[in-house]
């Protein structure tokens, strides 16, 4: 309709026509935002990681174990394991307890298979389709270093200068990412390290502005997640690609660290809110995607008297690795699935569809998270 038309409608008619535009606006939008369902892991559970298939592992009752949703299958270990990391061909990484006490990094393709250790114990955190482990091993001084498993050997892939390093993620080439001191030990900063041959490189990325940040994961298009400071009392996640750090922000706190990352870029992990209190209120799980940052617990599909706290790893389908608690103390590793886009509304039913969504919108609040 032509704008000098609305002139010669009745003026009590005005009003709900700009009101319907506004709906139709709010329910176009709503449409675009992400929306997901809860499906509950084994009981005493928390999560390392979620492969393409939708297969997570973790740690359940002191056991590293696997779960696709329904059957739960635990990897064993000597006194006690925890995985944290899967490939896409089902491949797992972790750490496993030995006999004499101390704890090894395994490979597990079948069965439990130590793969050793450099010093007194070691821990991997993630591991590729060729079977390459990035992890973290530690010497008699109970200093941490780096490593990279591959070809069957286990190797120190050094550090920016202060003998201390962790790897926390590797890519489908064999790319690492972690952090490590600086020498002098005056700034621990992430790391990018790739090798080539006989030709390998370790390059800090720098920070947001304040002293430290670490890398948490890698995708296979070389873009990196993780946290930095961005003065001496806030720290937020971060998004590297192109060589520049991006501040991806955070739900409105002074903490946001970002844990994982899909191929596509999207990135999950956890964020504070500007008046939670430290020690009192939980930490929110995000989704940062398309530029924009989402509360988890807002975009669940009836979460109940559960909140999700905390998101480790993102998959390419988009289901997200998570932790739940309830207020009563009760915690586990949970997957949220996709619920598949509602296609865009027809305009003769935009309005009624705007109507019930400027409703539902209208009573939805961030929950209260309380320690119990």
């Amino acid at each position: 309709m032509p704008i000098h038309h609305l002139r010669q409608l009745p003026r009590l008619l005005l009003p709900q026509l700009l009101l319907s535009f506004v709906l139709l606006a709010c329910a176009r939008a709503a449409f675009a935002q992400p929306a997901y369902v809860l499906v509950f892991g084994p009981e005493n559970s928390s999560p390392g990681a979620i492969n393409r298939a939708g297969s997570l592992v973790g740690q359940a009752s002191g056991e590293a174990f696997l779960w696709d949703g329904g059957a739960t299958v635990g990897l064993g270990g000597m006194g006690g394991s925890a995985a944290f990391g899967i490939s896409n061909n089902c491949l797992i990484t972790g750490a496993a307890d030995r006999p004499d006490g101390s704890s090894h990094a395994f490979l597990f393709d079948g069965s439990l298979r130590d793969i050793g250790q450099l010093g007194v114990a070691s821990s991997g955190a993630g591991v590729n389709r060729a079977g390459q482990v990035a992890g973290t091993w530690v010497d008699e001084a109970g200093e941490n270093h780096a490593f990279l498993y591959s070809g069957g050997v286990m190797r120190d892939i050094g550090n920016l200068g202060a003998n201390s390093a962790r790897a926390t993620a590797i890519s489908e080439r064999g790319e690492v990412v972690g952090s490590s001191f600086l020498e002098g030990f005056t700034s621990l900063q992430a790391f990018f390290y790739y090798a080539s041959g006989n030709i390998s490189s370790i390059a800090a990325l720098g920070t947001l502005g304040g002293p430290s940040s670490w890398a948490n994961a890698i995708n296979n298009n070389l873009q990196i997640a993780g946290a930095s400071y961005i003065d001496d009392d806030t720290l937020h996640a971060f998004l590297y690609e192109g060589g520049v750090m991006r501040d991806i922000g955070s739900l409105g706190g002074a903490f946001t660290e970002a844990r994982g990352i899909n191929d596509v870029g999207w990135v999950v992990g956890y964020s504070t809110y500007a008046d939670d209190v430290p020690g009192i209120d939980f930490a929110s799980a995000f989704l940062y995607r398309d530029g924009a940052m989402f509360d988890l617990n807002l975009i669940v599909e009836r979460p109940g008297l559960w909140s999700i706290l905390d998101a480790y790893d993102i998959n390419e389908a988009g289901q997200i690795a998570a932790t739940a608690c309830t207020d009563f103390g009760d915690c586990r590793a949970v997957r949220l699935d996709p619920i598949p886009a509602v296609p865009e509304p027809r305009p003769a039913g935009l309005l009624l569809a705007g109507l019930v969504l400027g409703g539902a919108w209208s009573g939805l609040r961030r929950r209260t998270r309380r320690k119990s």
